[in-house]
């Protein structure tokens, strides 16, 4: 639309706009009633001056379907009211209609786009204030002279005729001719998530306003004025408020007896306290005075960050404002500070005077004391340095404060520090990772935090030295580990190269050159990496590499010996790694391999024989829909780990095409080994394209050999041969294979993954679990064997399949003849290349795709603690439980391929949580799977777990995003594993079409478990990433709970991140939410009320009690309590954080919510629990090991006969536990720890008595 800012003017208002019902004492044409809401002086007029005009759209505009004559604004108008009041009139083309309108005034308020809001080139670009009536409620931005977002001020409006007057108290800039500032208007319909954009929008361009004349009366000061507490006090502390209402003399009014207009009971809230909720714009709730007496007024409010405000009156008489500004996420009381003197019956209210929030009031106080008032701290607390074993130079210093805080760190040869190390987003928990320090200088530090005010604060001096500890003497005897390689292959294996973790108890085994592989007595040659150290430097986890042999369907014994006096013999040179501005070559004594800076393998050579014709390369090809290819641009090349065993090179490179456009990146870890004439080849794309959705054709990789005739094997029937005749073999589906995308030849089979040529030139190739990971092909160009990782298959292949069944099920992602990626998800394939002729290439493969284990003794792993405790595979003493493990890991796979939960985006997760979602593996079913893996030698629970894990790193976490900080982010159970891809959930389903994050359905002990007992550094970046994003996000403000699950397994994932990295960050981490979770604890008893009290204990105590919502509670009024799985969550990330840190407090938490478990959940009766703490959720028999391992832990501490009964009646009733999904994740993930604790407590676990 065309503007026209308008010459400043003083426009004298008609006679006939001036008429009003209403009185209007200074006659500018807003009435006396007018004035009192907008903070103008009803006795001098207010001289608006307009400031643009927007010339109405030509007719054929005003007649397009949309157009919104009420959005469309034609002039503006402003002037200063007195002090820093502000008064603005928008007018329309018709009378705006409030309800559906977004009405932004963009102020930039010292007329300088370098400051405030950046959003350079933009209108909006230096904005210092955001003035919005937003569904006709007003709200507004502050910005810092960084950018930084604060909530602004109280923006006051109204509707008078066609036009919105609001004002604000905001700082514009002056000069000698008045006002000045930069103005942005747009206005526009309401958004919703289904309608995105806007049907009408109207926005003018920046303008400056000047020329504005100043005036000089004050502002009027009435009760919404007050942006700080005005007349009253507050205070907060979980222990404080039940003290101070406990008290005696104390009355409290509790909320649903209250008189109210404008508001109404919350039945939906979570909070600790019951509560009221705003559901007017404007409200009030009063009572009478319940007796004579001298009282101080209160209620009780929780504090986020809406900064509602509220009026205190007593008989109509205005005593006092609060203001709920502090944002700390607490509960405060509030009480007018001069004490009210009551005859009794008087009407004591609380007015809403404005903000944005649920204006939560819990309940009115009277008061015949002045309880304890409390600020909010600003501190630094926590500071730990840490010195990493082995990496002199270097230090970790992590640190918290009590309000979130940029991360900074003054540091230096002295206290006057001079230099500085962090970074800017906000956090209650920092990390420093200074590298180049001077081994022999000792550095002094001062980590820094801000108040909620801003105010700086800091930590004492501190002094540290970059100087890794030195490891204690520890035991100095000789022993052995016993390393079993089974060999379920009917052929004999010889030289299969083993990668294998092995742990150690703390105090063990100071280094990792104290050790040594043995077969028979004879010293095996082996690569030794040192992965995880405990806190007393002693050596937690090695990596152990060697070349294996093994019987057909045998095991071979191998034994790692250890101690102080072990020494490896020197391995003779046979594996070489040279690294070069062009990229690294590798020798392994059999295979000379070159690797480029794009990830492509330059050159390959066996012996005599070269694996690829002149400058051909084996690299990674992709087309988009549009028919452009793509191909690894330049990138980076890292050699991960060299050793005399083996080499790991990691790769990274853009998928770019021929004019640059970016479309995804490819990552690579390039595995060679001593001796041996092949590699292993870790492929992962990640998606990372600008858009949403990437779509792709097909992703290959492309490896330049020839042969005449090619054979790729089938899990059952014949083989296929690919030749000129049939030159390609596609799996379109997990039981579907056929010579080309569009199904000639189908027949049912499943390619097991290898192809290997029988000509002259030889050679093999091989995806691992290649049917599974459906679509794949194998495809023979003139010059190259196609690996299609992701092939081409014709639009309708997988369009046919209902919404309703298979089509959201299985093949979301492959619709329209296209790969439909999200942006952050990744996949990973593992693939072999050998290129020379070779008797063994079937051997080999089939080795592949079932690799050979070294397995120690269950009591290693157990005994070790790396696990925390674990206790080993033991039928005698738990019976039941080791029958239904053994009967459940079947159950696993047969049910896998009943729902055929398979595909590239599918594989290893388990479908079908409330009916129709991807479970993303909740509950952390690869950890489940790897403690039934160490408990038990069972490898098919490993492998199980590898799939799992593969999956859940790859697919279902964000390793790419526009904002960095989500990475590490994810994704809850929901369709498609990341959602989006519908728009709608599947009809008669509780299933989600979107997805988010939430630390209560995400782990990190999967991931961590799979990289030290395998070494794949993916799962390890991948536990870090995600532990790092659940840090970040959820403790950048305030610390705060409702639901007990959500403490519970950010605790469980943070100590176990700590566990395995030993990182201080992550216990600082720990640290902030114990602090808030000890804080909230019911320490006394908190009566019930009257409703909730009967037939039972009439307090709460010992635990967590909030407000339940359907799903929990139905019923009306709610009862106060807990679901009991989420309070048994938090015992267990509780115990999780004592095994860590020993913490006395926590031992004492752990005990006392054992008891408050019980008190609300559990009948001995019925030996069982019922799910939450309402009355009429029913009891049924039985326990699972997660709604125990708290107290199996309480009991073994206090030998409680209360604990006992639970352990020995209830736990055996379920012990069937599950057998896939859900079920089997919950329970396997905590029953090993809790049969720990009932092997210490001298408890087993047999079948359950009648």
């Amino acid at each position: 639309m065309l503007l026209r800012w308008t010459t400043v003017a003083v426009f004298a208002l008609l006679p006939a706009l001036l008429l009003a019902a209403e009185p209007d004492a200074d006659r500018d044409g807003l009435d006396d009633a007018q004035e009192d809401i907008l903070g103008t002086d009803p006795q001098s007029p207010e001289r608006l001056q307009a400031i643009l005009d927007d010339e109405p759209p030509a007719a054929t505009a005003r007649a397009r379907e949309g157009y919104d004559a009420s959005k469309d604004f034609t002039r503006v108008e402003f002037c200063h009211v007195g002090g820093d009041r502000c008064l603005w009139r928008v007018t329309f083309a018709q009378s705006p209609r409030l309800a559906d309108t977004v009405l932004h005034l963009y102020v930039d308020a010292d007329h300088d786009a370098a400051t405030g809001r950046k959003s350079p080139g933009s209108g909006i670009a230096g904005t210092d204030y955001m003035l919005s009536v937003v569904a006709d409620r007003g709200s507004s931005s502050a910005y810092s002279a960084d950018g930084q977002q604060t909530p602004g001020p109280v923006v006051r409006h109204l509707v008078s005729g066609n036009a919105v007057l609001l004002s604000a108290d905001v700082q514009l800039s002056r000069d000698g001719d008045g006002v000045r500032y930069g103005l942005y208007v747009l206005c526009h319909t309401t958004t919703t998530g289904d309608k995105p954009s806007p049907r009408m929008s109207d926005s003018g361009g920046k303008a400056t306003v000047a020329k504005i004349p100043l005036s000089d009366r004050p502002k009027l000061v009435r009760p919404v004025d007050y942006l700080e507490n005005h007349g009253v006090s507050a205070t907060f502390g979980e222990d404080l408020l039940h003290a101070t209402l406990a008290a005696p003399g104390v009355i409290v009014v509790p909320h649903d007896r209250l008189q109210t207009e404008g508001f109404e009971v919350d039945l939906q809230t979570t909070h600790r306290w019951p509560h009221l909720k705003l559901t007017a714009p404007k409200g009030a709730v009063w009572t009478a005075a319940p007796q004579a007496g001298k009282y101080h007024v209160g209620f009780l409010m929780y504090d986020d960050s809406n900064a509602e405000r509220l009026g205190f009156y007593v008989q109509d008489e205005f005593r006092g404002v609060a203001v709920a500004r502090e944002n700390n996420n607490r509960t405060w009381l509030y009480w007018l500070s001069a004490p009210q003197e009551f005859r009794g019956g008087e009407r004591v209210e609380l007015r809403t005077l404005g903000g944005q929030g649920r204006f939560g009031i819990a309940n009115l106080v009277f008061l015949p004391q002045l309880p304890e008032v409390r600020q909010v701290r600003a501190a630094v607390e926590n500071v730990t340095v840490v010195a990493p074993v082995g990496r002199p130079g270097v230090v970790t210093i992590s640190w918290t404060t009590t309000w979130p805080s940029p991360t900074r760190l003054e540091y230096g040869l002295n206290a006057e520090y001079g230099q500085t190390a962090g970074d800017a987003p906000l956090c209650l928990v920092h990390r420093v990772v200074l590298e180049g320090l001077d081994p022999a200088k000792t550095y002094h530090g001062r980590a820094l935090g801000v108040g909620p005010d801003g105010t700086a604060v800091g930590s004492d001096d501190f002094t540290f030295r970059a100087v890794p500890p030195v490891v204690p003497a520890l035991r100095e005897d000789t022993f052995t580990i016993p390393l079993a390689v089974r060999n379920p292959h009917a052929f004999a294996a010889d030289q299969w190269p083993i990668t294998t973790g092995v742990p150690f108890a703390q105090g063990t085994l100071s280094s990792a050159d104290q050790v040594r592989l043995l077969y028979g007595a004879e010293e095996v040659p082996a690569q030794v990496q040192l992965t995880a150290r405990w806190p007393d430097g002693s050596v937690k986890w090695l990596l152990v590499t060697f070349l294996a042999s093994a019987p057909a369907a045998g095991q071979a014994e191998y034994r790692l010996e250890c101690g102080p006096k072990v020494r490896r013999a020197e391995t003779a040179a046979g594996l070489t790694v040279r690294q070069s501005a062009e990229g690294v070559q590798i020798t392994t004594g059999t295979l000379n391999l070159q690797i480029d800076r794009q990830g492509k393998l330059a050159a390959i050579s066996a012996g005599e024989q070269r694996g690829f014709a002149d400058n051909a390369l084996a690299r990674t090809v992709a087309e988009d829909p549009q028919g452009r290819t793509f191909l690894p641009g330049d990138g980076t090349l890292q050699v991960e780990q060299s050793g005399p065993i083996r080499t790991v090179v990691k790769t990274v490179s853009p998928l770019r095409d021929a004019k640059g456009a970016h479309l995804a990146r490819i990552e690579q870890r390039i595995e060679a080994y001593r001796g041996l004439p092949w590699i292993r080849l870790h492929h992962t794309l990640v998606v990372d394209g600008p858009e949403r959705f990437t779509a792709l054709k097909r992703l290959s990789y492309r490896v330049p050999i020839t042969d005449s005739v090619w054979t790729a094997s089938l899990v059952d029937g014949p083989s296929i041969e690919l030749g000129d005749t049939v030159p390609s073999v596609y799996q379109m589906f997990d039981d579907t294979v056929a010579a080309d995308p569009a199904g000639i030849q189908a027949r049912k089979g499943r390619v097991i993954g290898s192809l290997v040529g029988s000509g002259p030139r030889g050679g093999a190739v091989a995806v691992r679990d290649f049917w599974q990971n459906y679509p794949k092909a194998f495809r023979l160009a003139e010059d190259a064997v196609e690996i299609d990782l992701c092939p081409a298959f014709s639009e309708g292949t997988y369009d046919k399949f209902p919404f309703e069944k298979e089509g959201h099920h299985l093949y979301f992602y492959l619709r329209e003849g296209r790969y439909r990626l999200k942006r952050g998800m990744s996949k990973t394939h593992e693939l072999l290349l050998w290129l020379a002729p070779s008797a063994e290439h079937a051997a080999v493969c089939a080795l592949f795709q079932r690799p050979l284990l070294a397995t120690a003794p269950a009591d290693v792993y157990c005994r070790s603690r790396a696990f925390y405790d674990v206790a080993p595979r033991n039928p005698e003493r738990f019976t039941v439980y080791e029958a239904a493990i053994e009967r459940n890991l079947k159950a696993y796979e047969q049910t896998r391929q009943r729902q055929r939960d398979y595909g590239m985006l599918n594989y290893g997760d388990w479908y079908g949580e409330r009916g129709t979602n991807w479970g993303n593996v909740e509950y952390d079913t690869q950890h489940a799977l790897l403690l039934e893996y160490v408990r038990s030698g069972n490898p098919d629970a490993f492998f199980l777990a590898h799939a799992t894990e593969l999956h859940n790193r790859d697919v279902d976490t964000v390793h790419a995003a526009a904002d960095p900080r989500q990475i590490g982010g994810v994704n809850i159970h929901v369709i498609g594993h990341v959602g989006d891809y519908y728009d709608q959930a599947v009809p008669g389903f509780l299933g989600f079409a979107h997805g988010g994050f939430s630390v209560s359905h995400a782990w990190a002990e999967g991931h961590f478990g799979h990289y030290f007992l395998t070494g794949d550094r993916r799962s390890y970046e991948t536990g870090c990433a995600v532990a790092d994003f659940f840090a970040g996000r959820d403790l950048g403000r305030p610390y705060d709970f409702f639901d007990c699950r959500v403490p519970g397994w950010h605790l469980i994932m943070m100590a176990s991140a700590y566990h395995a990295t030993g990182d201080p960050y992550y216990l600082n981490a720990a640290r902030v939410v114990v602090e808030r979770v000890l804080e909230a604890q019911d320490k006394s008893p908190r009566p019930l009320p009257d409703y909730q009290a009967a037939g039972r204990k009439p307090f709460q105590q010992g635990g967590w009690s909030r407000m339940m919502v359907p799903g929990h509670c139905e019923c009306e009024p709610r009862h106060r309590g807990n679901a009991g799985f989420m309070v048994a969550v938090l015992l267990s990330g509780l115990k999780y954080y004592h095994d860590v840190t020993g913490d006395e407090r926590v031992k004492q938490s752990i005990i006392a919510g054992a008891h408050y478990l019980l008190d609300e959940t559990y009948s001995d009766e019925v030996q069982g629990f019922r799910y939450t703490s309402c009355p009429k959720t029913g009891y049924r028999p039985g326990a699972s090991p997660l709604m125990v391992e708290g107290i199996a832990r309480a009991y073994l501490w206090t030998r409680d006969e209360r604990f006992r009964r639970v352990l020995a009646e209830a736990l055996p009733r379920s012990a069937g536990g599950s057998g896939y999904g859900k079920g089997f994740s919950m329970y396997y993930r905590v029953g090993p720890r809790v049969l720990a604790d009932l092997e210490a407590a001298g408890l087993g676990l047999q079948a359950a008595t009648k």
